[in-house]
């Protein structure tokens, strides 16, 4: 009878909730995984989108606005795209890009930095916004894309048929739905909505909705920070007729289980009754009476720990809710398990993912709760224990099994153990120890297998969650932090020092010589060296200082709740010892060193970009100086790096507009006073008239990447107005043009050279190329040959400032060098030092018994021309003769001294 009436309940009840007019719902944890799988898929692919915006950019710089977009993979990503200058018409490079909004204060000084920002433009051809991405290009120009709306909104990979997904922006307007109930549902609720994240409910209509939000964690492109992805699921409301008629079957069928619940307790009382009789008989001398109450008091106790279970497997799906770690999970269950089953030990292990062959054990009893935590290693008889079946075991024998010696030492005589699953494999053990060796009964068996795998179920989720944090916001090569961890890290820092007021220091770490060590030993042995330098950094720090990979070879490291400024200054010189030992790379020794900038809360910044700003231009402040080097924030360091940004900028410009002037120095040659060549300088003057130091602003142009596209400018203008003067009968024999290391290594100069001497019909007899000492050294490799190839072509190579590098008389020898150029700082002193006249002749001497001609710079005195011409020097260079001119005054100057030289000819005597 009691089977037929539970079976008859069973099937009544799973009919009724099975229902068609009653489907299941998702639940908040499954919306909340939803929500958040599809927030990183979209982060990801914003980040895609920005790094094909850029790599567009760098071909418009390279090319100019006649970059053909037909057939790349643009279009995947981009529906439009357009170059906007200022005062000038827009050039469509890729479809119509439609009218553009103009860009907010924010979002300008993000594009003034070099990043990527993102926008939104109004509705477009479709009911989604249009969404932007901008990139400020050479000369203050925009580089503007419309994304496609295929491409950044495809939920196929995360939606299905009863969850539908939402983007909305910082104004909660919904940028896109996946259906148009769903943007109907969240359009009437947003003020209910706005800044809202998390888990929430709302009615719009005759459904009932549930939805998950996540914020959007986007370092760069930025514009897009403030984006949240909602995933949301609906349930229509039952009607009224429907829900009295479902409550009165219901009715009955609890009256029908209670029936059926009574007749199966009496049965198994009854079967119980055999136990317990025989426990007596073999132990004590209880009379019939004080079996009842025995009985009804482990009856009233089985209902206690039941509301306990109940309540227990609640709490546990709050903690998985609220993405509690698995550390939070095993203590949450440990204080449970014993109210549920009455154990007087209690042992929870669960096994460490992060450490082979470790566990982590939480102790708990009756008295005081969780009393110990603590990490042991596994052993045969354990890894018995976790292979045990999964209703569970009564072990009376504890001593055989090491990993239950904490429960022995705290009197337990017997344990039940239950294994502890996640996907199918055993993860640990839940081991319910009692100080009398009894058999645990049937309830609280039941009990601690429901926590089990309740507890198992928790375990799943929490590693999945936590693997999804490490996988965006950890570095996979030095597993440190990485930049999205950091901004939130330092955004609750910077909260509690403000709340507590307290000081916390920034430091940005820049690994000087990387790139140089990374080309040697290539990308698997440059992750090596990064890999030993955050151990060494880390190693350098205290326990809560928290050390993050920014990005590349640069690193941020955070000192919360420091008292002083000098405090950083202590772990700033422990970074830099750490960094000057060698790095060993498939047993070779690399050196390296680092330069380290710091900003303080709250004296140099009150907020996360403020003080990484502040930090990173006092990092550059020590690298435009000597390497290895710390300094603090200095407000004059910032307006400087303002200053160098604009420097940047205006450089642009004035490429753009020929801005840029080529001015001529003669060379004369010595013992003849015949001008022979002629040395090309570029500078550069602003419309205002103020002048640019070559020094200052070529630096820039090395740093931003113009230096290639100035020299080739350069170059071309110097060879072309040459062959002007060889055509009108002027030109001396050979234009001298310098030329850099990052020319040399980055580009491909012979073919360069070759096709300006080609466009301009000038002869490579007449091209001399200067390059400096450390140009040379620098040249390792490919450099060498490709200034031999131009020297095998017949391009004069001259090596510029001789002396003052580090001159080496091998490669005198072996390299490909025509003429040497002393510096005038030697040839400035010659008359007054005797060191420097010493240094001066020797170089003669080495150079003439090299069969190397010879250059002296910087000559402003007859007695210097003198000193030269005596010693044996070729040719002199210097405001004796003249200060670098234009192109029409050189050629006047030419054609006067040419005047000059043939009328003291005429009065010579004979």
């Amino acid at each position: 009878m009691v089977v037929i009436a539970l079976i008859v309940m069973a099937l009544s009840t799973l009919a009724i909730w099975l229902n068609p007019f009653q489907p299941a719902v998702p639940s908040s944890q499954d919306l909340m995984e939803r929500a958040t799988g599809h927030q990183t898929d979209l982060a990801n692919r914003l980040r895609l989108a920005d790094r094909v915006l850029r790599s567009l950019e760098s071909e418009v710089n390279a090319r100019g606005a006649s970059v053909s977009t037909t057939g790349s993979t643009e279009h995947r990503y981009f529906d439009a795209v357009a170059l906007l200058a200022p005062g000038q018409p827009p050039v469509r490079l890729l479809g119509n890009l439609g009218q553009v909004p103009v860009l907010g204060t924010t979002l300008t000084e993000k594009l003034t930095l070099g990043d990527s920002v993102i926008f939104t433009a109004g509705k477009g051809g479709g009911s989604d916004e249009r969404v932007m991405m901008a990139r400020a290009g050479a000369s203050g120009a925009l580089l503007i894309g419309e994304l496609a709306a295929r491409y950044i909104w495809d939920f196929r990979a995360m939606g299905s048929d009863d969850v539908a997904f939402c983007v909305r922006d910082g104004r909660s307007v919904a940028l896109h739905c996946s259906s148009p109930t769903a943007m109907d549902a969240v359009q009437s609720q947003v003020p209910e909505l706005s800044g809202h994240s998390g888990t929430v409910e709302w009615q719009s209509g005759a459904a009932n909705w549930r939805g998950a939000v996540t914020g959007l964690e986007l370092a760069s492109p930025h514009g897009a920070n403030a984006w949240k992805v909602m995933a949301m699921t609906s349930r229509t409301t039952v009607k009224p007729q429907t829900t009295i008629a479902r409550w009165f079957v219901l009715l009955g069928l609890v009256i029908l289980g209670t029936a059926a619940a009574f007749a199966f307790l009496r049965q198994r009382d009854a079967k119980r009754a055999a136990p317990l009789k025989a426990q007596t008989a073999y132990g004590g001398n209880e009379s019939p009476d004080a079996l009842n109450s025995v009985k009804g008091e482990q009856l009233s106790r089985m209902l206690e720990r039941q509301k306990h279970v109940i309540r227990a497997l609640a709490e546990i799906d709050r903690a998985s809710l609220s993405r509690a770690n698995a550390a939070r999970l095993v203590e949450l269950v440990a204080g449970q398990l014993i109210e549920c089953t009455g154990c007087e030990v209690l042992l929870v292990g669960v096994l460490d993912h992060n450490i082979d062959n470790c566990m982590t054990i939480v102790i708990a009893t009756q008295s005081s709760g969780p009393v110990e935590t603590e990490r042991t290693t596994i052993g045969p008889s354990s890894e018995a224990l976790m292979g045990i079946t999964p209703d569970g075991l009564w072990l009376v024998d504890l001593h055989q099994f090491e990993l239950l010696a904490s429960q022995i030492k705290l009197g337990a005589r017997g344990a039940q153990v239950i294994p502890i699953y996640e996907e199918g494999k055993a993860i640990g053990i839940i081991s319910l120890g009692f100080v009398s060796a009894r058999f645990i009964g049937a309830d609280e068996s039941s009990n601690a297998r429901a926590l089990a795998g309740r507890l198992g179920a928790a375990l799943t989720s929490a590693a999945r969650t936590q693997a999804l944090y490490a996988s965006t916001h950890f570095d996979p090569t030095t597993a440190l932090p990485n930049r999205l961890f950091l901004r939130e890290y330092l955004a609750q820092q910077i909260k509690q020092a403000r709340r507590e007021q307290t000081r916390l220091a920034l430091l940005f770490v820049n690994l000087d010589g990387f790139k140089r060590v990374n080309s040697i030993v290539g990308i698997q042995g440059g992750d090596q060296v990064l890999t030993e330098a955050a151990i060494r950094m880390r190693d350098s720090v205290r326990e809560e200082d928290v050390v993050t990979r920014f990005e590349g070879d640069e690193f941020v490291v955070v000192l919360p709740n420091i008292s002083e400024a000098v405090d950083a200054r202590r772990v700033a010189d422990k970074l830099l010892r750490s960094a000057e030992l060698p790095y060993l790379v498939d047993g070779k020794e690399h050196t390296l060193g680092c330069s380290i900038g710091i900003s303080v809360f709250p004296e140099d910044a009150q907020t996360v970009d403020i003080m990484l700003r502040n930090a990173h231009s006092a990092m550059f402040s020590t690298r435009e100086g000597s390497l290895g080097h710390y300094a603090f924030f200095d407000e004059s360091v910032n307006r400087a790096a303002i200053d160098r940004t604009r420097l940047e900028q205006d450089l642009r410009r004035a490429l753009s507009n020929v801005e840029l002037n080529v001015v001529y120095q003669p060379q004369v040659n010595l013992a003849s006073g015949r001008i022979e060549g002629a040395e090309a300088l570029v500078r550069w003057r602003l419309p205002n008239g103020v002048m640019i130091p070559p020094l200052e602003f070529i630096g820039a142009a090395e740093r931003v990447g113009l230096i290639g596209d100035i020299g080739e400018y350069v170059m071309r203008t110097a060879c072309k107005q040459f062959r002007a003067w060889d055509d009108e009968g002027i030109a001396p024999d050979r234009i001298a043009i310098n030329v850099s290391s990052l020319e040399i290594v980055r580009s491909d100069i012979v073919t360069r050279v070759e096709n300006i001497l080609r466009e301009t019909g000038l002869r490579p007899m007449h091209l001399e190329l200067e390059i400096t000492e450390g140009t040379l050294l620098d040249a390792a490799g490919g450099g060498h040959e490709k200034l031999a190839l131009l020297r095998e072509r017949g391009v004069r190579i001259a090596v510029d400032d001789f002396g003052t590098g580090y001159s080496s008389l091998s490669y005198l020898q072996r390299l490909p060098i025509d003429v040497l150029k002393i510096d005038q700082s030697f040839v400035r002193e010659i008359a007054n030092n005797p060191d420097s006249g010493s240094i001066v002749r020797a170089i003669l001497q080495v150079a003439q018994g090299l069969g190397k001609s010879v250059v002296a710079e910087g000559i402003e005195t007859e007695r210097q021309r003198e000193l030269l011409t005596q010693w044996g020097c070729d040719t002199g260079q210097g405001y004796l003769w003249s200060r670098p001119l234009g192109a029409v005054d050189f050629e006047n100057f030419c054609r006067n001294w040419r005047k000059m030289q043939q009328n003291q000819a005429v009065t010579a005597p004979a």
